[in-house]
Order: structure tokens, then sequence, then C-alpha cells
């Protein structure tokens, strides 16, 4: 584990370690949000849902206003504002208990940690351009890893005050800027490179992680051509950098390529594309949301405890963090590329709905939630890398805001639409339903591959990417 830690690059293990250490906090507020809500402040359960949408409102909007500060305002003003602002609610939080000003700070921390989403993929974009998936893989199960550790922290926090839930989140917070501030001491975050200072040690760092990239022929790992957008080695936390294959050159300007030479037709095909695959993403959010809620209610009345549920999650954390070879093992052997990984990845959400859709005992319960948890390591990390392949220079926090901004959006919708089919349809049909819904965003991923395959595009696509 720790040669494998050792073969990241410095920056990774910093935005690694800074993601462990936001999610945590985060994560010290948001498991016991409806448990305040309810039973601390003396509210419904309703009301508590609807505090808890608007703090996921407020964090799409984090988001895409994140990701444009990202862009135009500078890496570092923009990190240290969002992580400033998170600390002084994360205090007010612990001062209050008037519900009035609680409805108005939780959805202003949704905003801050929504900031932090995009920046930290826009930045491993920077920093690691030749690493591909895995770098944001690693941000992806650090984040994995911080909110199963902040999650058992809220409840200890929580025995001795609600309040120290909220103070230890802002004390993590702090813990977070430092963890900027000595990586940017070390590199340019406005320009994506080391300072003349640290070149030496980043060359040295990870165990020559980027000559090994550089050096891997692309069929040494099993992997197709880079070429074309989605189509990025396909690794993950569990592949070493030297083992991922090689990301290959832009290719010079040729003839069909000066025939398009309008930006603005580039922008199309690229925003076109991201529509594609958000709509697709959105879809897997609605249905990935119903465990935490329609889910939770319903194995109730099955007779199910809330300790064998909660032991669901500990399962999902456990594989996001130990499963890595396993879904490296897949992904080399079923899903080479970004584009089969996310269709995989659709139809494993589709299974685990169908499923749950015939049963009504607890094994088959985590039977469906290992499949949805393959099925997240799959498509989670394979949106955003491409989003950033798809990104035009100077525009990738945006996109990277626009993305989480969708995943935002999606835990929106797929509390209420999830209960309305439930009660609708029963649990059978509404099974059926999201196992349908899944295959819509398998449709989607496809038309995804289809309209980026096409090749009166792919002269656009590069002017797009370079």
């Amino acid at each position: 584990m720790s040669r494998l830690w050792n073969s990241y690059p410095r920056s990774i293990r910093l935005l690694a370690i800074a993601a462990v250490i936001h999610s945590t906090g985060m994560a010290c507020i948001w498991p016991l949000v409806t448990i305040y809500i309810h039973d601390f402040l003396g509210k419904s359960l309703a009301v508590a849902g609807g505090v808890l949408m608007l703090n996921q409102g407020a964090y799409l909007v984090g988001s895409v206003i994140g990701g444009m500060l990202f862009d135009r305002w500078g890496k570092m003003l923009t990190l240290s504002a969002a992580t400033a602002g998170a600390v002084v609610v994360a205090i007010g939080l612990g001062f209050t208990t008037d519900f009035t000003v609680y409805t108005i700070l939780l959805p202003l921390n949704g905003f801050f940690s929504g900031i932090m989403f995009p920046v930290l993929n826009a930045l491993i974009g920077l920093l690691w351009p030749e690493g591909g998936r895995k770098g944001l893989n690693m941000v992806y199960v650090a984040l994995n890893v911080g909110g199963a550790i902040g999650s058992g922290a809220a409840g200890i926090l929580a025995s001795i005050s609600f309040a120290w839930t909220f103070y230890g989140n802002g004390g993590l917070q702090v813990l977070v800027l430092v963890v900027f501030l000595v990586l940017n001491r070390s590199y340019d975050l406005e320009k994506g490179r080391p300072r003349d200072n640290a070149r030496a040690a980043e060359a040295a760092g990870g165990e020559g992680a980027a000559e090994a990239v550089r050096q891997m022929p692309a069929a040494a790992a099993g992997q197709t051509s880079t070429a074309a957008i989605g189509q990025t080695p396909a690794a993950t936390v569990g592949q070493t950098p030297a083992a991922a294959g090689k990301k290959e050159p832009a290719a010079a300007p040729t003839a069909s390529t000066a025939a398009h030479p309008d930006v603005a037709a580039a922008k199309s095909v690229a925003w076109v594309a991201l529509a594609i695959l958000s709509a697709g993403l959105l879809v897997c959010w609605v249905i990935y949301v119903q465990w935490t809620t329609v889910l939770s209610a319903y194995m109730q009345t099955l007779g199910i405890t809330l300790k064998q549920y909660s032991l669901l999650w500990t399962l999902n954390g456990a594989l996001i963090l130990l499963g890595q070879p396993l879904i490296s093992w897949v992904i080399r052997h079923f899903a080479r590329s970004l584009r089969a990984q996310m269709l995989l990845g659709g139809y494993l959400f589709s299974l685990s709905m169908l499923i749950l859709s015939q049963t009504t005992v607890y094994a088959g319960f985590f039977a469906a939630m290992f499949i949805i948890t393959l099925g997240e390591m799959l498509v989670w990390p394979a949106v955003p890398t491409i989003a950033a392949e798809l990104a035009p220079a100077g525009r990738e926090g945006l996109i990277q805001g626009l993305i989480g901004g969708v995943g935002s959006a999606g835990r929106m919708i797929g509390p209420l639409l999830g209960a309305v089919t439930f009660e609708a349809l029963a649990a059978k049909g509404m099974f059926y339903a999201m196992a349908a819904l899944a295959l819509l965003a398998v449709l989607f991923f496809a038309v995804y591959a289809s309209f980026i395959k096409r090749p009166e595009l792919k002269p656009t696509i590069s002017a797009q990417r370079h």
C-alpha cells in the first residue's frame, strides 16, 4: 500500500490528503442533519427534508460558481475563500440553536462545500494531466474514506454536544487550507506546474510516476489508442501509474483540421457531448440516492434494523477503499476504455435495482449494494475524467463545476421522484422503474460514444482539445 501511495506525484498525494480532511469535516454534519432538525430543534421530517433540499441546491450553485471562480478569479484565492467561508459557517452553526439561522447557515455550508468539488478535480487535471483517470480516482477514493471517518466521528462528537460536530468540521477545514498552502508553496497553482525549487523533488517523487506513464507503451497495459476523447487509459487506484499506459501526443494539425477553423463549432461539439454525459450522470444519481431515502424506510418495514442498514454503507465504503484491485481487474478484462466503463456501470445500476425487485431478505440487499457500488466505482470517476478532456483551456473549473452540479441536481430530484414512484407503484414497481431509468443512462452513454465517433466531428473535437 505504501509503495502504491508513493507511486503518485506529491501534488496528487497532497490533494488526496486535502480531500480526506475536507470530506471528514463535512461528514461530521450531514449524517445528523435530519436527527438534529427533528429531535433537537423539534421540527417535522418534512421540514428536515426541505432543509436538505435547500442544502443540495446550494451545493449545486456552489459547484458552478466555484468552477467559474477557479477559472477567472484564481486558484488559490478561490480555495482560500471557500475554506474560510466554510470555517465561519461551521462556527456559526455551532453557536446557534435558532432554526431560522440554521436554515440560512446550512445551505451556506453546502455552498462552500460545493465549491471544493470542481477545484479538486480541476487541479488534478492541471497538476497531473498525463495521469488521466488515476488522479481523479485517487481523490474519489479519498473523499469516500473521509466520509466514512467523518460519519463515525459525528456520532462520537454528537454524544458530547451537537455543537462539537460543527466545531469539528470548522477545525478540519482550517487543516484543508493549511494543506493547500503547503501545496501552493511547491506548485504554481495558477500555471499548474512545480515551482523552480520543487521541480527536482517532483521529478523524483512518486518513483518516477510521470516518466513511467510517458514511457510505458499503451499496448503493454492492454489499452486502446487515446487519440479520441474518452479513450484515456482506464486505470484506478489499484493500478500503479506505470501499468496504466501512456497518453498519446496531440496530433499535428491536418488539412481536415484546417477545414474546421471555427472555435464556435468546436465549443458547440464539446457542449453537446457534455450535455449527453451529464444526462447519463444525472439519471445515475437519481437511482443511487434511493439507497439513502426510500430504501432506508422500506427496509425497516421488512424488519431489517437500522444497524443492518448502516452495515450496507460500511460495505460500500470498504469496497471503494479495498476493492480497487477488483475494479482494476474488471476494467482490464471488460471495460478498457472510459466509454466502456460508463456503459458497464450503467448496466450494474440496472442489475442492482432488478435484484432489489426480487428480494425481501437482507442477503439480497447486501448483494444489490455490492453491485451498485461496483457501478459507482466505474461511473463516478469516468465522467469527470472525460469532462476534463472535453474542457477547453481555461475552462477546466467551470466544466468540473457543472459536473458537480449535475450530481447535486440528481440528489435533489431523486428523493422526490423515488417517493412518488414508490407510492404510485409500490416497492417492486419502483425498483423496476429505476432499473429502466438505469438503461436510459446506458442509452445516454451509448449516444455519447456514437456522437464522439462520428468522423466529421473528429477535426472539430481535436480543435476543441488543442
